[in-house]
């Protein structure tokens, strides 16, 4: 949404549309060799500096991208089939939880034009610490059921779970990153003439 209002608002000099990249990625603004007052090639990239409102939706977004595919990973591929074995039944909820946020990641995924750079795993490392270190405190204060049983610190074995976890969090973003080129990749192989998101 803030990207459809940021494209309607934006006027070029001459009175047109140009097209404002983040420049984090080195990007530059596509105005052409007459309005840069020369040769555009010869000329410095005219850097712009992304707004605070952009720079706190990509890391909200990066920050979940690897942790709805952490948590759904770890949901359905170790806690289900543990569960299964307990003899747990899954209920509509339970199982609504961990697969809606996916199908809304992968809709918000489809229409921005974010990059997903591999330096902002520091993002959803940092996620996740809070929400660890949240739940240690409120198991501290008051005595309820953990949501996932191996963050219990009273067991022998959770060190190795954190570990794990820790561990996980490298291929959970790296599908992401996949996850991403592929989008760009079948996007610009799609609609050449109409896709603007770089690659």
């Amino acid at each position: 949404m803030y990207g459809c209002y940021k494209y309607h608002n934006k006027i070029g000099i001459d009175g047109t549309d140009i097209e404002k990249l983040d420049t984090e990625y080195g990007s530059q603004n596509s105005i052409s060799a007459k309005h840069m007052g020369g040769n555009a090639e010869a000329e410095q990239p005219s850097r712009q500096i992304a707004e605070f409102w952009e720079y706190v939706f990509q890391i909200i977004f990066q920050m979940n991208a690897g942790a709805v595919t952490l948590t759904d990973c770890v949901f359905w591929f170790i806690l289900v089939p543990y569960l299964t074995i307990k003899g747990y039944k899954l209920n509509f909820w339970i199982i609504n939880m961990h697969s809606v946020n996916v199908v809304f990641l992968l809709g918000d995924t489809a229409l921005n034009c974010l990059r997903f750079p591999w330096f902002r795993i520091g993002y959803f490392f940092l996620w996740t610490g809070v929400y660890v270190i949240f739940q240690w405190v409120v198991h501290a204060c008051i005595s309820i059921w953990w949501p996932y049983p191996f963050l219990d610190l009273s067991s022998a074995v959770s060190p190795l779970w954190y570990l794990l976890v820790a561990f996980m969090h490298i291929p959970c973003y790296g599908v992401f990153v996949l996850v991403m080129k592929l989008k760009h990749h079948l996007l610009s192989k799609w609609f050449p003439q109409s896709y603007q998101c770089a690659i």
